[in-house]
């Protein structure tokens, strides 16, 4: 997915500054309390960590549980000897076999169809096309049988997770945004008059037990036991449940009261306080003193509403800290708008370093 604030481009960054700290085969615990799409937590999953994600967005989550709590790929066992195979699929594996059935599915009316496409908006108070009328019936269908298969105990929770993860990525890659949900396009670009279909997703083998959560981090830090904390949080006042609330909606798919131009839901429970000048770096050092990691480690950068300066003397209470700096090219979500102007091109990537005293 293409989401503000990832990590991908910096992941060797990261990699080479926290493995000065703890080599990958310590055994050590990785906590990665605000985990996004799990990018991060992936990359240290790869080299050996035991893996603890979270995340109170529950697209997060369903992504983070597949990616980080599943360590091969699921066999649907209860469901795919009932599926045609497809002809076109050499070798035939389970999980190919059901993800050609769910994108040849017929699609219907539902519930994303009917607030976020064009034709199921048609005549209302707020027409909405953030996706064509065919990818979202398709998404509808798939997304109601992933849920008939559960109920039904066709299907386990690993791969419940999986086919909801497989969903997600899928859907935002044909969304008619630039990039979040904020806003819809005014026109259709390309991408999203491409068809819905759903990909295998990249499971990382592993024979460690990963532990996900879709928790407010803040009540979870004192409770969750680790060497290393990762902190990734908001940096300005954009809140991600506003930039993502179309796939939470999917991801959820609760049926919820719409409301506005882009079909918002309640999401006051989601709100960080990272997003917020006057009570962000409180809720840092809340998270330094809770945790019982040995290492806390933020990134942030220079344009985030916690100084650089500020952050250096909080954490300097709590032990020794180390800065890394690299530049690192900036986020355009909106970067179709003429209105939009940046004063540079790129911004300056931190990557705050303590070694907690004791």
């Amino acid at each position: 997915m293409n989401y503000i604030g990832s990590k991908f481009s910096l992941l060797p960054f990261l990699e080479r500054h926290i493995t000065e700290f703890s080599r990958p085969d310590s055994g050590w615990t990785f906590f990665d309390i605000f985990s996004g799409t799990g990018i991060v937590g992936r990359h240290f999953k790869k080299l050996g960590f035991r893996i603890v994600a979270n995340d109170i967005q529950y697209y997060s989550y369903c992504l983070n549980r597949a990616y980080i709590g599943i360590n091969r790929q699921p066999e649907f066992g209860s469901i795919v000897e009932n599926l045609p195979r497809p002809a076109d699929l050499q070798p035939y594996e389970a999980v190919d076999t059901v993800l050609d059935h769910l994108n040849r599915l017929d699609g219907v009316e539902g519930f994303i169809y009917r607030n976020y496409c064009p034709g199921g908006t048609a005549g209302k108070a707020f027409p909405r096309q953030y996706f064509t009328d065919d990818n979202g019936k398709l998404c509808d269908a798939i997304r109601l049988q992933i849920e008939d298969w559960h109920r039904d105990a066709l299907i386990s929770d690993d791969e419940y997770f999986y086919l909801l993860a497989s969903l997600i990525e899928a859907i935002d890659k044909v969304a008619n945004t630039a990039s979040v949900y904020g806003a819809f396009l005014k026109h259709v670009k390309p991408s999203a008059r491409k068809p819905l279909r759903l990909e295998r997703l990249e499971i990382i083998p592993d024979n460690r037990l990963h532990r996900v959560y879709n928790c407010d981090g803040g009540e979870l830090a004192s409770k969750v036991q680790c060497d290393i904390l990762y902190v990734d949080p908001p940096y300005n006042q954009r809140q991600y449940c506003t930039n993502y609330h179309v796939l939470e909606t999917i991801a959820k798919y609760d049926n919820p009261e719409l409301y506005g131009v882009t079909g918002l839901r309640d999401y006051n429970h989601q709100k960080s306080d990272f997003c917020h000048q006057a009570k962000a770096l409180q809720s840092l050092e809340k998270l330094i003193q809770e945790t019982q990691a040995k290492y806390v480690f933020l990134s942030y950068n220079s344009e985030g509403l916690m100084r650089e300066d500020e952050i250096m003397t909080v954490m300097r209470q709590y032990g020794e800290v180390d800065l890394k700096k690299e530049d690192y090219r900036r986020f355009r979500a909106d970067i179709d708008r003429e209105n939009r102007r940046y004063k540079t091109d790129s911004v300056t990537e931190y990557l705050f370093c303590l070694k907690k005293a004791g």
